[in-house]
């Protein structure tokens, strides 16, 4: 009897042990924890481009590659509270390789493939931008006077950097070449998909009465403009700033964005008053010995080599204070200003040349607007027969991310 019931107790415990295993596996597949297979995930396919699949194991790849560039970690990929934000860093990822594969397989149905010839030549490429590289390091250690410039190697400095940086990108050279080499066969098939498409001469004209209206409207943004057909009066000028400490300037505005106006004036004031005699012996110096480009090496010795050429500036700069081009377009050329009070501090102004405003004709700049206006229109036609590629040949099962 013993037995018998020692078996009816093992056979009961059995029974408990797998009850409690199956509850297990069941909150244990509630919470999300079911074990997943990495290479069969890896595995699946997530998109098809004209029939070549794209697996999801590349998207992974590429975001590991690119994780840096979107401030994660290995950690913030796992976080829950990144889950949506890394999905979309992965919808990204993957139309930009469906995207790509799409390209490379419309590049070569058109006949244009990385041949031997064309690794050669982005090789060529490649080594005039090691070369840029080097010329860019060697000018940055002579600007800033480095005593050791010459015991530097700048040919492996430059390797160095090339290599530093296309690891971010997961790339070692040879397959940086190997996808330049793609990209020119994509060109090619731009050149060949856009071929022809060029703008009428009316076009052209709508476009300069247009956009020379509009810049003699608003002469703010002259750096922004895509082509110049309208330049306000300008000066080109010299100038040092004996400058108030940085936190002050900082406290002036804070004082102002809180509306506390008179507080702001005395502050203004008292930081003036503590720079004004400094000021004034620097303003002499420029008077007396007149050599304004040595006064502007003591005052300002970080911004004395690009002031030997001077700043050329209008009326409507929004990177310089109000008082100072008041100041700048009083002045006769040759001339220098009294010490001129701004939030900055204390501008010495020397004015080198003056020229008119200018309206440039048509004729002038039909070619420079043809050129602007036919990229705009081959760029709408490449991307109207993309985006019909795209909704034929490409399926993405982005639920599989």
């Amino acid at each position: 009897m013993e037995t018998k019931g020692r078996r009816e107790m093992e056979h009961i415990r059995k029974i408990s042990i797998l009850l409690v295993i199956a509850s297990m596996l069941g909150i244990m597949a509630g919470c999300g924890m079911v074990q997943v297979n990495p290479e069969k995930d890896r595995a699946q396919v997530v998109a098809q481009v004209d029939g070549e699949e794209i697996l999801k194991g590349e998207v992974l790849d590429q975001l590991d590659r690119e994780k840096e560039s979107h401030n994660l970690t290995d950690e913030g990929l796992r976080d829950k509270n990144n889950r949506e934000h890394v999905m979309e860093i992965k919808k990204s990822i993957l139309d930009q390789l469906a995207i790509q594969k799409l390209l490379d397989q419309k590049a070569a149905a058109a006949g244009f493939t990385v041949t031997d010839q064309l690794m050669e030549e982005t090789r060529e490429d490649l080594a005039d931008i090691k070369k840029s590289i080097q010329r860019q390091l060697e000018e940055a250690d002579e600007e800033n006077e480095d005593e050791e410039s010459q015991e530097k190697d700048y040919v492996k400095e430059a390797e160095d950097y090339l290599d530093n940086y296309l690891a971010t990108m997961g790339m070692t050279q040879e397959e940086y070449v190997a996808f330049l080499a793609e990209q020119k066969c994509i060109e090619k098939l731009y050149d060949k998909t856009v071929e022809g498409i060029e703008v009428s001469a009316s076009d052209i004209e709508e476009f300069y009465n247009e956009e020379l209206a509009k810049q003699k409207e608003n002469t703010t943004f002259l750096e922004g403009r895509s082509v110049d057909l309208f330049d306000p009066p300008k000066i080109r000028v010299k100038h040092a700033l004996v400058e108030i400490p940085g936190e002050k300037v900082t406290e002036y505005r804070t004082l102002l964005n809180d509306k506390k106006e008179d507080e702001a004036k005395e502050l203004l004031d008292k930081e003036l008053e503590a720079i004004k005699d400094k000021a004034q012996k620097a303003l002499d110096k420029a008077k007396k010995d007149g050599d304004f480009d040595e006064m502007v090496g003591e005052v300002n010795p970080d911004s004395a080599e690009e002031m030997k050429e001077g700043i050329t500036i209008h009326k409507e700069n929004i990177y310089l204070p109000e008082e100072y081009k008041e100041a700048a377009f009083k002045l006769k050329v040759g001339g220098v200003s009294d010490l001129v009070a701004t939030p900055n501090g204390y501008y010495i102004i020397k004015l080198e040349e003056k020229y008119s405003e200018k309206t440039y004709t048509l004729e002038e700049k039909r070619d420079d607007i043809k050129e602007i206006l036919d990229r705009q229109e081959q760029d709408e036609k490449w991307k109207e027969v993309v985006d019909d590629w795209k909704e034929k040949l490409v399926k993405k099962f982005e639920k599989r991310l």
